[in-house]
């Protein structure tokens, strides 16, 4: 009676005023624990199963800060002691604590898992266990989509079945349950590391190729894990130029600075950089894939071999040409400053957002191009103030201590005090903001760029 009462109370907390709603367990849990030192462990599962039951549709309705969850795993951990020392057959025992591991969504049984470490439990009691588990997975529904949610407890299933295969002596059975269930589940990446570990890298590979071509469409996010996995290989089986290859999908399909570098370290690696920088460079100013065959004028042709996987085309997220944003990204590294001018120029005639874009350039050109970096720190400081706002005021000072540092090594500090006096003229109004200016006036921090 006390569990249904306790069970059925709103459990709430307000972070504002701290009031709070919350079943106090207390007393629940002082019971278990004498139904336990007293040996009732048949009556405790009993208990603690309609606990169980209860207090996870409480938990899921609740609203406070883990309060009530903490209080139902304390009581719970009560009853997964009682476990072993219950009428329970060693495997029902096994299969109790799993069942509920299994339907944990709120990690109340996180002990649950040294119960089951107990030698106690013998290689038999895990294959009977196994057996019981192998039913269950026969009798589930396939997956309707490859979308975890539809996937998911499948899944949790299969990993206790594995775990009750590897601690009752039957190893040799998982990978076979998880070559059966691959094409199901679509668990492609477990099943390949596992061939790995056993050393049959052949069947890797080719479970590989084909868990990528079933997923690339639906789950891209497997399909990636395994274009990695694939890589990898390559690597350890020093197929450099493969490995090449790999990092260039990368870099076509997901551009960036950092796809850039890892496709450089492959390239130098087996002395191809020179070609493939044109050519990866040429893809961001037209969009022309030329490990697709996708014919660019002037340039040398594509000199690495085909990857064993595919993306579809058109799968390069609906990037815009020319990507300036990366290009620029590139030069900054590449410190061609002239080049990251030019693109930025073209930027600032196409995009609204050049200015996010411009506080990079800036901290990278303001030895170089010190009159284009004061431009786009003013730029900000303009903006920011338009804003109204304290803390917009606060972010214009960090532009202007910037501005302040490239006018001291300029020997331009006439033209930084007319700055400051335009400002508060101006903006004689703004209170707030004549503070920060006051406070920017003196000496800056060194600027680093």
């Amino acid at each position: 009676k006390e569990i249904r009462r306790l069970t059925d109370e709103p459990a709430w907390r307000n972070q504002w005023s701290d009031e709070a709603s919350l079943p106090d367990y207390s007393h629940v849990r002082q019971q278990f624990r004498a139904l336990f030192d007293a040996g009732h462990a048949d009556e405790l599962l009993d208990l603690g199963n309609t606990l169980w039951r209860l207090g996870t549709e409480q938990i899921a309705q609740s609203d406070d800060e883990g309060e009530t969850m903490g209080a139902l795993s304390a009581c719970l951990e009560i009853v997964l002691q009682a476990v072993p020392k219950s009428s329970l057959k060693r495997a029902d025992q096994l299969l109790w604590v799993i069942e509920r591991m299994l339907a944990d969504e709120f990690s109340l049984l996180d002990s649950g898992e040294e119960i089951l470490a107990d030698p106690a439990y013998t290689v038999t009691d895990w294959q009977a266990a196994a057996a019981v588990l192998e039913e269950r997975l026969q009798g589930l529904d396939r997956p309707k989509t490859v979308h975890f949610a539809d996937t998911y407890r499948r899944n949790r299933l299969i990993g206790w079945l594995i775990k009750a295969y590897e601690r009752g002596g039957q190893a040799e059975k998982v990978l076979q349950l998880l070559e059966q269930e691959a094409d199901v589940s679509r668990n492609y990446e477990q099943l390949v590391d596992r061939l790995v570990l056993a050393g049959k890298r052949e069947q890797a590979r080719q479970w590989c190729v084909r868990g990528f071509d079933r997923t690339v469409t639906e789950a891209p996010g497997i399909a990636a894990c395994l274009q990695k996995r694939l890589r990898e290989m390559a690597a350890a089986d020093r197929q450099d130029s493969l490995v090449a290859a790999y990092r260039a999908q990368d870099f076509f399909g997901h551009a960036s600075l950092e796809t850039y570098r890892e496709l450089r370290k492959a390239a130098e690696k087996i002395g191809v950089w020179p070609k493939l920088r044109e050519l990866a460079l040429a893809y961001l100013q037209t969009g022309q894939r030329p490990d697709r065959g996708e014919k660019l004028d002037n340039l040398p042709p594509w000199p690495l071999p085909d990857p064993e996987v595919a993306y579809p085309a058109g799968k390069e997220g609906g990037r815009p040409f020319p990507d300036r944003q990366t290009l620029i990204d590139i030069a900054i590294a590449e410190k061609r400053y002239d080049d990251v001018m030019r693109l930025y120029q073209a930027m600032k005639k196409g995009s609204r957002t050049h200015w996010f874009v411009g506080e990079k350039v800036a901290k990278a050109v303001f030895r170089t191009h010190p009159e284009v970096a004061l431009a786009i720190w003013r730029e900000n400081v303009d903006r920011l103030i338009a804003e109204v706002k304290p803390r917009a005021y606060v972010e214009a000072g960090g532009f202007l201590r910037l501005m302040r540092k490239v006018y001291e090594a300029g020997n331009r500090l006439d033209e930084w005090r007319a700055l400051l006096a335009e400002l508060r003229r101006t903006h004689k109004a703004k209170r707030r903001l004549l503070e920060v200016l006051d406070g920017v006036s003196g000496g800056s921090k060194k600027l680093v760029g």
